[in-house]
């Protein structure tokens, strides 16, 4: 399985990694522990630049499986990335004085 998933939207690339949430002491270190959730972080970027770098507003929040953390990732990214925040106000919009 690749390590990181990229979609394109809008002209922006949208780069999802999963990793997966283990508990218990040295988790990191041994393989013994077992899997207790998953979290995608995501980055959006255009011509090179980042503009996004972060995981889904759920401070704690862990998905039971790769494929759903994943989908709701990038639902939320793509959501983001068709209102073009990163493009500035649409040109109808008057700048503030």
């Amino acid at each position: 399985m690749k390590s990181v998933r990229v979609e394109t939207r809008n002209g922006y690339e949208i780069r999802l990694r999963t990793v997966t949430i283990r508990h218990g002491p040295r988790a990191a270190c041994t393989g013994a522990t077992a899997a207790r959730g998953y979290v995608a972080f995501v980055q959006i970027a255009r011509d090179g630049e980042v503009f996004v770098n972060w995981h889904l507003p759920r401070l704690g929040h862990r998905w039971p499986s790769r494929e759903q953390a994943e989908a709701e990732a990038l639902d939320y990214a793509i959501r983001l990335v068709e209102r073009r925040p990163f493009e500035g106000p649409p040109s109808d919009v008057p700048e503030a004085a």
